[in-house]
């Protein structure tokens, strides 16, 4: 197959109008069920609440999955603890093996598997990179989806 055709068939893929679905998004798949590490400069917790509030240089580690962001909320569940739902805000980078986005806000759901991002959403997976309104990550699918006004940079293969 030509290089124009494998190209022609990989950007129709990438920028179908609801979704694009590659091998995944960095190593989020198999890290999800990896221990999870919190820091930050200061931290509010509201035990009664079960929410937790971190602030600057914010950074969560799960694997080879770092987010990281101004101001990140954590919500945990009232029953037994776990984590619920991480809403990151101002400057948000999720970083995934090699796969980089980047977002003003970002809702992280345990419950649901999913990742979303928005506000200047950006994609970048090695020298490619995809702008759109929201980006949605399945943490357990691997299935990523670009969500209004999408714009896709494909690079050209070396090879």
């Amino acid at each position: 197959m030509s290089k124009f055709v494998k190209t022609f068939f990989l950007t129709m893929f990438l920028v179908s109008p609801a979704f694009s679905e590659n091998a995944g998004f960095g190593s989020i798949a198999s890290d999800r069920n990896k221990p999870i590490q919190f820091t930050s400069d200061s931290l509010t917790f509201n035990q009664k609440d079960n929410i937790a509030e971190l602030f600057d240089e914010v950074e969560i580690i799960q694997g080879n999955s770092i987010l990281s962001a101004d101001k990140v909320k954590v919500i945990y569940s009232k029953t037994d603890n776990k984590l619920e739902k991480i809403f990151a805000e101002i400057n948000v980078v999720f970083k995934s093996g090699e796969d980089i986005a980047k977002a003003e806000n970002a809702i992280y759901s345990f419950s649901e598997d999913t990742i979303s991002l928005s506000g200047n959403a950006q994609l970048f997976q090695g020298s490619n990179s995809i702008i759109a309104d929201q980006i949605l990550i399945n943490t357990k699918t691997g299935l990523t989806q670009m969500l209004g006004s999408v714009k896709t940079i494909i690079s050209p293969s070396a090879n």
